[in-house]
């Protein structure tokens, strides 16, 4: 099972993340807000800091190659608000990659990592692999 998580965020920022709806020209896919709680599973366990999410909404199961296209047409289209970010704002490109394989590699073409550096975005990949076997 492969489970893929894509996401451009804004964070580093002090006001409800809300806000950045007006500026960015649409409403996010997802907020947060400092001090929430990650889940209700874990209710101690709290979001540090505020942000505004885009994702490419598309479900865990698809390619990363699909995550990947279908956020960069999404960015492309608010390329001009991305160039009019405030200072007080940091951003980046958020990836999870979830895999229950031998062979965790994967490849994305030219053409897309192209069309994150025309936004301005250097796209580079590191790998972590969690071994949950015997004495670990």
């Amino acid at each position: 099972m492969i489970e893929h998580h894509v996401y451009f965020a804004i964070f580093g920022f002090d006001h409800d993340p809300s806000q950045l709806d007006v500026l960015m020209g649409q409403n996010a896919d997802d907020y947060w807000r400092q001090g929430e709680s990650f889940s209700a599973t874990v209710p101690e366990a709290r979001r540090r800091e505020n942000r505004w999410i885009i994702s490419s909404q598309l479900d865990e199961t698809a390619s990363h190659r699909d995550h990947f296209e279908k956020l960069l047409l999404k960015l492309q289209r608010l390329q001009s608000q991305l160039n009019n970010l405030p200072d007080d704002c940091r951003y980046g490109i958020g990836v999870s990659h979830y895999f229950f394989m031998d062979d965790p590699t994967f490849y994305l073409p030219g053409e897309i990592l192209d069309g994150f550096k025309a936004l301005g975005f250097d796209i580079s990949f590191d790998q972590l692999g969690l071994d949950h076997g015997p004495g670990n």
